[in-house]
């Protein structure tokens, strides 16, 4: 069994946004989980989309480190820009999904809750290779944000971003890759029988892809089965519904991308 961190004295605070699919990933993995609010208190970030259409994430108005920043620029609280960023009683920050949910799991220690990581250590390692298949290898290059800046700065042939032959290209690259995990690892979850870390990485980038037009249960029928299983899950049902429902609502201004993708000229200065 693994020695329990010391847990921080008052609650630990997560900033985060249900138009995130990062967010969403801790966000599911506290609910299923089973962390209290008292153990990390939720606060949503403010949102807004500058000239390209492109969602820009902001410190919340009134909230007590806005306040101490004088500004609602994201940067000043995390210098990537990015959400989710959990906030210790201490001052200390960590980013990531990822590391966030690792500092979680190993904080709560398995006195609380149900831990979402198996005690096999073949099957713990499955877990989180699902989950970087889908932080490293598919999120950053399906991104709706990249998709648009790339086609507006960078030459990138003209398309819907939502259906982008670029981002259908890698969604199906690595769910063809999941596929063939899945079909080793999976029971009624992505790691067996039990939802663990994997799961909370998938629902959310099933989602985009949903968004895309993916037909899943005919490209990826096992991948398929295993969003079935989990979003009958009562607490992964209650989290999807907070964010708009199982498909990826738009998250971009499609009448600023309009304008800024057809203007004439040389390639724009990255921002």
């Amino acid at each position: 069994m693994r020695e329990e961190a010391a847990s921080p004295v008052g609650p630990m605070r997560l900033y985060y946004h249900p138009a995130s699919s990062a967010s969403m990933r801790v966000t599911l993995y506290l609910g299923c989980r089973g962390v209290p609010p008292s153990r990390v208190e939720l606060v949503s970030t403010g949102f807004e989309t500058d000239h390209r259409g492109i969602p820009v994430f902001t410190m919340p108005e009134g909230d007590p480190e806005t306040g101490k920043l004088g500004t609602t620029d994201l940067t000043a609280f995390n210098p990537e820009g990015r959400i989710p960023v959990l906030l210790l009683p201490d001052g200390r920050k960590m980013t990531q999904s990822g590391p966030i949910v690792d500092y979680l799991e190993d904080s709560i220690g398995e006195s609380e809750g149900r831990p979402l990581l198996p005690e096999d250590p073949w099957l713990r390692a499955e877990a989180r290779r699902i989950a970087w298949i889908i932080a490293a290898d598919t999120q950053p290059y399906q991104n709706i944000p990249f998709i648009i800046q790339a086609m507006g700065e960078w030459g990138m042939v003209k398309a819907p971003p939502t259906v982008h032959p670029l981002r259908l290209h890698f969604i199906r690259r690595e769910f063809g890759a999941l596929e063939s995990i899945l079909n080793r690892c999976a029971g009624r979850h992505a790691v067996g029988e039990d939802l663990t870390l994997a799961d909370c990485f998938l629902v959310p980038q099933v989602r985009n892809a949903l968004l895309a037009g993916i037909d899943l249960a005919a490209e990826f029928p096992t991948l398929s089965r295993v969003w079935e299983n989990a979003i009958a899950v009562a607490e992964v049902a209650a989290v999807l519904e907070a964010a708009g429902g199982i498909v990826q609502p738009l998250a971009f201004d499609a009448e600023k991308f309009e304008v800024y993708a057809d203007l004439p000229g040389p390639a724009r200065t990255v921002e």
